[in-house]
């Protein structure tokens, strides 16, 4: 789509059999299956890779190391806790990352989505604070450890809040949305925020057309006990405004606007999925951006193969 998205970012698999569930695996399998994920990626035009920071999942730097390691092109995009974290110690890392591989390691300021991910007796509009306290202070730890010339800056990225409260970071990442819902928090958040980068986070399942779209949807994800237990676990833990206001949505209706999908098993631990083919995904993301949204992040279905899908779909179109 021209030059839009300003980047265009994957959810790096976890070092278990999925996210939240199953045995971990043996490290070369762990190993293979992020080379795989990797190499699939910068095929499709990836750039950004989003590590997250679940508390079953690797040391979110660990990993980003191991996929710097792989990749010669893919920038992490670690998620930070200010209440693990030390700005200083977050900055030291980023800077010897740019110096080790050179090219920049992103850092995405979480509160943590579920209350046993958050500090213990802090409440929302405290723990908004903390993340715009942290955020000024690995800003001007960034900056007085960077000084070679024609080093790139790393991106502080926050998710969207309702809870009020500046976090001066240069974008802020929602999940997908219904249009209309989308436009409005799009404004409010460029407004209260001041960020000229809005990332917003959304499934894909891409076909030829859209009937069979539609018949890989219902392959990739069919029901899974485990993975509806697991989704009802982490409803019932869940702070973050973004994850209840997409349950809401998904309460309200499976499909808003012909093609998002609310349905999957994990719908609270994964963003929902536009299904279409080609041509009806690019126009629903086009859309997107004449809204206001700059960065786009990709959560595909767990097999790498489906980069392959979705390669057009940033190639084709105005």
């Amino acid at each position: 789509m021209a030059d839009w998205p300003m980047s265009l970012s994957f959810i790096v698999p976890p070092h278990s059999e999925s996210f939240g569930l199953g045995q971990k695996l043996s490290t070369q399998s762990y190993l293979d299956r992020l080379v795989a994920y990797a190499r699939a990626a910068e095929r499709a035009g990836v750039v950004g890779a989003f590590v997250y920071d679940f508390p079953a999942a690797m040391d979110p730097w660990l990993v980003a190391f191991d996929l710097l390691a792989c990749s010669p092109t893919l920038q992490p995009v670690v998620a930070v806790r200010p209440h693990q974290e030390a700005a200083e110690s977050v900055a030291r890392r980023v800077a010897d990352l740019e110096f080790r591989f050179g090219r920049p390691t992103h850092v995405n300021i979480v509160a943590g989505a579920t209350r046993t991910s958050r500090a213990a007796d802090i409440d929302k509009v405290a723990a908004r604070r903390r993340l715009a306290e942290f955020a000024e202070e690995l800003r001007t730890d960034l900056d007085r450890r960077r000084y070679a010339a024609g080093e790139c800056a790393p991106l502080l990225v926050t998710p969207s809040s309702s809870t009020p409260g500046v976090v001066p970071v240069d974008c802020v990442l929602m999940m997908a949305r219904p249009r209309a819902t989308l436009a409005e928090d799009v404004a409010r958040v460029r407004a209260e925020q001041g960020v000229d980068r809005v990332a917003m986070l959304v499934g894909l399942v891409v076909r030829e057309t859209e009937e069979r779209a539609w018949e890989a949807t219902t392959r990739l994800y069919a029901p899974d006990r485990r993975q509806e237990v697991a989704g009802r676990l982490f409803m019932s833990q869940v702070v973050s405004s973004e994850h209840t206001a997409s349950y809401a949505l998904a309460e309200a209706r499976e499909i808003h606007d012909e093609r998002l999908w609310y349905g999957a098993p994990m719908r609270g631990i994964d963003a929902p999925k536009l299904v279409g083919s080609v041509a009806q995904v690019s126009a629903w993301l086009r859309s997107c951006r004449d809204l206001g949204v700059t960065d786009v992040i990709v959560d595909l279905p767990p097999d790498p193969a489906e980069f392959g899908h979705i390669a057009d779909v940033f190639v084709s179109g105005a």
